[in-house]
Parts: C-alpha cells; sequence; structure tokens
C-alpha cells in the first residue's frame, strides 16, 4: 500500500495559488464525476481525500490535492475554503458530512455546499446544517427502484 508525503500531496503554495475555486471532498465515483464536471467546465477545483494510495495518485497528475478529513478545521483551511465559491462533501460517511457542513459553513458563509448522505434523515439534517444541495443515497435508490418497476406494472 502506498502512503503519502508532503511531496506526494499538494505541491506547497498550490491551494494558496486558488481562489473563486471548488473543493472536492472525498474522490470516490460521486466525488470524481463532480471533479470531472468542473475539468470541463475549466474551474479551477483542489480535492481532499483519506485513502494514501488515492492522494498519491492524484499527485502524480498534478491535481491539487489535500490528505486528510474533510470533518478537520486545519484540512478545510489547507484547501482555501475561505476563499472557495463550492464544496462538494462527497465522503461515504453521514457523520464526517454532517461535522463539514457545520464546518465549511461556519468557516465561509457564502460557500455553496453540496452534500452526499446515505440516509434522508441525514439529508435533512445536512439541509438544516447548511447544506444548499444534498443528495441522497437512500432517495436516489427509490427513485431508480420506482423507474425500474415502472413499467413491468403497467
Amino acid at each position: 500500500m502506498a502512503t503519502s508525503t508532503d511531496e506526494e500531496s499538494a505541491p506547497d503554495g498550490a491551494t494558496e495559488m486558488l481562489d473563486g475555486h471548488a473543493i472536492v471532498a472525498g474522490f470516490g465515483v460521486p466525488g470524481r464525476a463532480v471533479a470531472d464536471l468542473l475539468a470541463s467546465r475549466g474551474v479551477d477545483y483542489c480535492v481532499i481525500e483519506m485513502n494514501p494510495e488515492t492522494v498519491v495518485r492524484l499527485a502524480r497528475v498534478a491535481t491539487p490535492v489535500i490528505p486528510g478529513d474533510v470533518a478537520d478545521e486545519s484540512v478545510l483551511q489547507q484547501a482555501g475554503i475561505a476563499r472557495a465559491t463550492l464544496i462538494a462533501i462527497a465522503v461515504p460517511s453521514d457523520p464526517a458530512v454532517l461535522a463539514a457542513v457545520s464546518l465549511a459553513r461556519r468557516l465561509n458563509p457564502a460557500v455553496r455546499i453540496i452534500a452526499r448522505c446515505r440516509h434522508i434523515s441525514t439529508a435533512i439534517e445536512a439541509a438544516r446544517r447548511g447544506a444548499d444541495e444534498v443528495v441522497s443515497e437512500e432517495q436516489v435508490v427509490a427513485e431508480a427502484f420506482a423507474r425500474v418497476v415502472r413499467p413491468m406494472i403497467g
């Protein structure tokens, strides 16, 4: 298993030069989809990621990446939350998402926050804490099931 070092994370000053950028927290399938969309639109972004192998992979392709937990204030500050216009919190942990939403809103009241939540109850709480948009896995799966079943029952 690869491990990250300071040299494998964002180059010194790389995130300090970002302004009006987006932050993508979690680089699994949902986070990659957001990053791909941002890149296709020419929007600068950085990634916050806990998986050391993913951190190394992103650093190798010169993607600004901060290793760590999005629910850690110092990590969000390193990602430039105070200067960011958007944060997509795409990590697969409801407690981490809720903590990150509260923290991001406190550190930058104007940032647009999109949160991924597993459960509808967590999605409601994320919105209460300041998320502008919430994607609930439970709701997405329910809608997909209904769409698949609908033609089967006429």
